[in-house]
Parts: C-alpha cells; structure tokens; sequence
C-alpha cells in the first residue's frame, strides 16, 4: 500500500476501533485493544474470531489482553480478516513501515522535525 494511501486511511481509523493515537490520553492504542475493538466493533466473538484467523480462542484472548505479543504472520491474518490495512496493525505493534523506516534512517534530522511538531 503506498504511503499517501496509508494517510488518507489513518484519520478514519476510527471506523477499525479506536483512534490509533487520540490526543487527548497522549498515548497510541496497543495491538491488545486495537484487536478486542476491531472484533467488538464487526461483531465477532471471541471464538469465531479465532476460529477464522486459525488460533486458538485462548491465544487470541491473550492477545487482547495484552499478554501474548502479535507475530508478523498472525498480524497479516487479522489484517486481512478484518479488512484493515496491515499498517493499522504493525503501528500498533509498534512497528514501523520499511519505507519509513528507510528514509528516517537516510535522513535523521526529521526525527527532531517530527517530535517538535507531534509530540506531547
């Protein structure tokens, strides 16, 4: 997904659950509550959610809770099941896109640029 695309989205994150960052807590959305809203908000239970994404109930509930982390390729599933952008879930993974990653890396002087003009 190209980038221009993935920040026309964001705004709208809202309509996946919760604002992956809402301004007003000062704090981005976990994977856990990320997860638990997405599949409150389409309204699937806990089962057949697990079902559908080939996990067990009981690995899904840990996810929710935040005591089991997301991996990559479970991450990609619960993108694909919940029809949001992979992106949406790695950033609440904590993880950031390659290309963003890349140009950071290739010009780090916008970290300080960023955190001026976004951060708390």
């Amino acid at each position: 997904m190209a980038t221009s695309t993935l920040a026309a989205q964001l705004p709208a994150v809202a309509k996946y659950g919760k604002p992956i960052y809402d301004d007003s807590m000062g704090k981005t959305e976990s994977a856990a509550s990320l997860l638990r809203s997405l599949r409150q908000s389409q309204g699937h239970t806990l089962r057949s959610a697990a079902a559908e994404l080939g996990i067990a109930a009981s690995q899904l509930s840990r996810m929710e809770r935040g005591q089991r982390s997301v991996g990559e390729d479970t991450a990609r599933r619960i993108s694909s099941y919940y029809s949001v952008p992979a992106e949406v879930i790695d950033l609440a993974r904590g993880v950031a896109p390659a290309d963003v990653v890349a140009i950071l890396q290739q010009h780090p002087e916008e970290m300080d640029r960023l955190r001026e003009k976004y951060a708390s």
